[in-house]
This record gives structure tokens, C-alpha cells and sequence, in this order.
């Protein structure tokens, strides 16, 4: 039911209790208005039970209106029933539309004023201002504010029905970066990965260095498995959701000797460990992880130095390398789908992303996340991790 059905339900009520307060008021005498008084608020009753199930129209207003107006006219003026009327006015509004609820209301405000002139019924009403200004007033305008109540809500109830559609269609939007960020920043590179150490496996082989063959093969399987399980997690829609295992200059560790596992490349980590939330702990490492990913890939780098500060507020991970650098262009243009990745995850996640990098002159990129738990206190010195494995 919709909002405005709702609203119409509740205006039964009172024209469920005005025929009993009148009731009350003429304490059952007669006995014929009695009988009256309360077939109006039974009717009222199932109409309350069975709302969704009656009939709304030009006719059902003209007998409702009708059938009160012929009460008040027996009971008189001076009775509760004239916040039946009231409340019939406002349901009207609700219910139909506003040139038979403005006529249906010019209608009762004339015959309750013709009522009241002529001292009708069994409690007539008093001749003052109340009587004969106000509820006339209020009478007329009970069936227009039931129309613009109806369109204000009707009009709350488009608007949100497209707000929830705006936000379906971002949602899905927010899914389909997901997933391309998950793709690029797990499966791609990894198997990226594996193709060059297919290569180093290949040119192993054509020396006949079977250390490094077997090195090789053994790095490959790893990787093979890394990526089943991380393919996995994207089909769930999972992104390391999981508890955190271990430290952050654990996890950095262990991403920073995957990458340059094969590779004839120095990581250097200096990091104090410091307690991050889920979020912000997975945000750091996927940037961590696809910044050293870019440096084997493009930079030529020969050393990497990876750095993790924390302040009182924030927390600030730095990744500079000694490779060839390039030009950035504007937005990364193009291509860069790990740039793009990297400053997506920082913005969603409060922080800031920063690249700098020249021909020739290297490559820094630098993330900053806000803290929402104060840094553990350093466990020692700063821990530093060297990697170093010959490439062909």
C-alpha cells in the first residue's frame, strides 16, 4: 500500500470515534439515532478492515457525503460529527480527484451553515464566530489540503523511485570499477608475472641452468596458485575481506618478494608497523602491490625503496624507484589502468594519491590515508626487507 492509501486508512478513525462521542453526547436517546450513530461507525469500521478492497469513486464520495450530512442534519451541529465531516473532506482529497473534492466541500460547508441557521437537529450549534467562520472555513479547505497533501506525497514517491534508481545505476557502476580494479590489480598483473617468468624459465632452460629452471618453475607454481585463489575472491565479489593475518610490514614484505621474485631488483622497506582498519590496510597493499608491479613492468628500475610513515592522523606510504620514468599526461591518459585504480582506491577511501616521475629521472608515487585508530607503538627499528634475484 502506497503511502497515500496509508494516510487515507488513518483518517478512518476518527470518523470511526466522531459517531461514538456524538453517541456519548446524546447518551442513546432516541433510540432510532442511536441505531444510526452506530451503523456509521460499524461502516467506517470494515471500511478501516477492507480499504484496498472498496470501490473509489465520483458516486461513492456524493453517498458519503450525503449519508453525514443527513447525521449531522438528525444530531445537529453542535455535535462531534462535524469532525466527521472534516475528516470525510481530507480522505476525500486523499482519494479522489480536487474538482469534485472543491464541490463536494462548497456543498457541506453551504448545508452545515444551512443547518446551523436553522437550529437543526438535536444539539444545534452555537451562533458565534466559531461556528459560523471557522468551521465552515476549515470545512472548505478539508478536501483541497487532502488533494495537496496527496500530490505532495505522490510527488515523494517519484522522487524516490528515481533516487533508487540513480542509486541502482550507481551501484552498478561502483560493481563494474570494482571488478575492473580487482581484475587489473590481482589477475592481470599476476599473470603478466607469470609471462615473464616464462621467459626466464625458457632462457634457463636454453643454458642449461637447472637451479634456475627449477627456481623459476617453482616461482610459476606459487603464482599459478595465488591466482586460483584470487580469481576465487573476485567471483565472490570478496577483496581480502577476511580477517588480517599477520602484520602490515608482514603483508608488505610478502608482496614485495613476490613481485621481485625472478627479477634482478632491490626492494628496500623501511616501516614501522601501525594498526590500520580492514579497509585502509587493503587500500595500502593493493596500491603497494600495483605500483611495485609497475616498476618491474615498465621502470627498468634497479633498486626500489618502499617507505611507510605514520603520523597522528594519517598514514604515508611512499614507492620510489631508479627506473626510466615517464610523462605523465593528464587524467593518465589512456592505458593507465593502474593509476587509475591506485587514485580510485585512495579517493573512496579518503585519502590522497600523488605521482611524480620524468623521463630519466624515476618514478615516486605517494599515498596518504587518513587513521582511524592511533599507530601501535614501533616494534623496534624500522624493518628493512632487501630482494635480489638474477633475471636473464
Amino acid at each position: 500500500m502506497s503511502e497515500v492509501g496509508r494516510l487515507a486508512r488513518y483518517l478512518l478513525i476518527p470518523r470511526v470515534a466522531a459517531p461514538v462521542l456524538t453517541l456519548v453526547a446524546l447518551r442513546a436517546d432516541p433510540p432510532a439515532v442511536a441505531l444510526l450513530l452506530g451503523a456509521l461507525s460499524g461502516l467506517n469500521l470494515l471500511a478501516l478492515r477492507f480499504w484496498t478492497r472498496l470501490p473509489h469513486g465520483r458516486l461513492h464520495l456524493l453517498l458519503d457525503q450525503v449519508l453525514a450530512l443527513g447525521v449531522l442534519g438528525v444530531v445537529g451541529s453542535g455535535t462531534p460529527m462535524v469532525l466527521y465531516l472534516m475528516a470525510s473532506g481530507v480522505l476525500a482529497g486523499l482519494t479522489y480527484r480536487a474538482r469534485p473534492v472543491l464541490v463536494a466541500g462548497i456543498l457541506t460547508s453551504l448545508t452545515y451553515g444551512g443547518f446551523l441557521m436553522l437550529r437543526a437537529g438535536y444539539v444545534p450549534g452555537e451562533i458565534d464566530l466559531h461556528t459560523t467562520i471557522t468551521l465552515p472555513a476549515l470545512l472548505l479547505g478539508a478536501g483541497p489540503a487532502g488533494v495537496a497533501v496527496r500530490r505532495l506525497l505522490v510527488r515523494q514517491e517519484r522522487t524516490a523511485t528515481q533516487l533508487w534508481k540513480l542509486r541502482r545505476t550507481h551501484a552498478v557502476r561502483e560493481e563494474r570499477l570494482r571488478v575492473a580494479r580487482d581484475l587489473h590489480d590481482s589477475l592481470t598483473k599476476d599473470l603478466h608475472g607469470v609471462w615473464l617468468l616464462s621467459r626466464t624459465l625458457r632462457a634457463a632452460l636454453e643454458r642449461g641452468d637447472q637451479d634456475s629452471v627449477r627456481e623459476a618453475a617453482g616461482v610459476i607454481g606459487e603464482t599459478a596458485q595465488g591466482l586460483a585463489g584470487q580469481s576465487r575472491m573476485v567471483i565472490r565479489g570478496l577483496r581480502e575481506s577476511g580477517p588480517a593475518v599477520g602484520g602490515l610490514v608482514e603483508a608488505l614484505h610478502e608482496r614485495a618478494a613476490g613481485v621481485s621474485a625472478g627479477h634482478q631488483l632491490a626492494v628496500e622497506i623501511q616501516a614501522h608497523e601501525v594498526d590500520l582498519d580492514d579497509a585502509s590496510r587493503n587500500v595500502l597493499l593493493m596500491v603497494a602491490s600495483e605500483a611495485l608491479h609497475n616498476v618491474v613492468k615498465h621502470a627498468r628500475a634497479r633498486t626500489v625503496t618502499l617507505t611507510l610513515a605514520a603520523r597522528a592522523d594519517a598514514v604515508v606510504l611512499e614507492i620510489e624507484d631508479d627506473g626510466v620514468g615517464f610523462a605523465i599526461t593528464p587524467g593518465f591518459g589512456p592505458g593507465h589502468y593502474g593509476l587509475l585504480g591506485m587514485r580510485e582506491r585512495a579517493a573512496r577511501s579518503g585519502g590522497e594519491f600523488a605521482i611524480r616521475s620524468a623521463p630519466g629521472d624515476g618514478t615516486r608515487v605517494r599515498l596518504t590515508l587518513p587513521v582511524r585508530r592511533s599507530p601501535v607503538p614501533a616494534r623496534g627499528e624500522a624493518f628493512l626487507h632487501r630482494a635480489r634475484v638474477s633475471r636473464a
